[in-house]
C-alpha cells in the first residue's frame, strides 16, 4: 500500500484467482492519536482475476457445510473467475438440477446461490457446474444443514450424578446445551471447592445431531467431576453458557449425606 497526498494505492502483485473479491478503502479521521473510520468516505469494488483454468474461486478445503436457517438466507458460496461463465447448481441425490427461480433461489456472482427462505427440503449435498469458452468445471461439494433451533442465548440445563454424596463418592455435574451448529458455546463453572482450590476435572465436548425430522442440532456439553467427596464439595454447582447472543446461568444442589 502505497500513501499518496491525495490517495492511496494498493499495489497487488503476482495475482491469482484466489484474488477474486470485494476491495474496500476508507479514510481516517484523527484527533492526535485517536483514529475512527468515516464511514461516509469509503469505496469498494469488486474485481474478477479471471483464470481458464481455475473457473470457481479456490476454497481452502474440499467440503463445506452450509447452514439453513429459517430466519435468514443461506448462500452456497461458489463464486467464479469469469463474469461471462454459466453457473448451474445440482443437486447430488437424486442427481438433477436445482431450479433458481429468482425468487426463493436467486444467483448473484458476487456470492453465489442465494438460499432466501431456506426449508428443512433444501437440505442434502449440492455442487456447483460452470462453463465457458470450454470443458465445464464442477465446484467443491457443500453440505446444506437446516437447523431447527432458534437463534438466541444458550437454552441451558444442568444435571448432577446425584445430588447427595457421601464422603468418598466420585460425583460429576453435566451442563448442556441445544443450539445452532455454527454457534460456539464457552462453558465456565463455579463451585464450592473453588476457593480452596480443590482439584476439579472439566471437559467440554461438541457434536451434531440429526433430530430425525431433517433438523440438524448442536449438543454442546461441558462436565465437571470431583473425586473423593468431602465436606468442602458440597453447595451449589453453577454452570455458566455463553454465546455470541448472550449467557444462561443454571445451578443444582449437592449435600453431603
Amino acid at each position: 500500500v502505497k500513501q499518496h497526498e491525495r490517495y492511496s494505492q494498493l499495489i497487488l502483485a503476482n495475482s491469482t484467482a484466489a484474488d477474486t473479491g470485494d476491495y474496500s478503502c476508507w479514510l481516517l479521521l484523527c484527533k492526535g492519536y485517536n483514529c475512527k473510520k468515516d464511514e461516509s468516505k469509503t469505496g469498494s469494488t469488486y474485481i474478477f482475476f479471471s483464470d481458464k483454468g481455475e473457473l470457481f474461486v479456490p476454497s481452502p478445503s474440499y467440503f463445506e457445510v452450509v447452514y439453513l436457517n429459517p430466519d435468514r438466507s443461506a448462500v452456497v458460496p461458489c463464486r467464479v473467475t469469469t463474469p461471462s461463465a454459466k453457473v448451474t447448481l445440482h443437486q447430488e441425490f437424486p442427481a438433477e438440477e436445482v431450479r433458481v427461480d429468482g425468487i426463493n433461489i436467486i444467483y448473484d456472482i458476487k456470492r453465489g446461490f442465494v438460499y432466501q427462505h431456506p426449508k428443512s427440503e433444501h437440505k442434502g449435498v449440492v455442487y456447483c457446474r460452470a462453463e465457458s469458452r470450454g470443458a465445464p468445471q464442477i465446484s467443491i461439494k457443500y453440505q446444506l444443514l437446516y437447523v431447527e433451533v432458534p437463534s438466541g442465548p444458550p437454552s441451558t440445563t444442568i444435571k448432577a450424578s446425584s445430588n447427595s454424596a457421601s464422603g468418598g463418592d466420585d460425583i460429576s455435574v453435566l451442563c448442556t446445551v441445544l443450539g445452532e451448529p455454527d454457534v460456539d458455546v464457552e462453558f465456565n463453572w463455579i463451585y464450592p471447592g473453588q476457593e480452596y482450590e480443590r482439584p476439579v476435572i472439566i471437559q467440554d465436548t461438541w457434536r451434531l445431531i440429526d433430530r430425525g425430522i431433517g433438523h440438524t442440532t448442536r449438543i454442546s456439553e461441558s462436565v465437571i467431576s470431583v473425586e473423593d467427596f468431602e465436606t468442602i464439595d458440597a453447595g451449589n454447582y453453577i454452570c455458566v453458557a455463553q454465546n455470541i447472543r448472550g449467557q444462561t446461568t443454571v445451578a443444582t444442589h449437592i449435600e453431603l449425606i
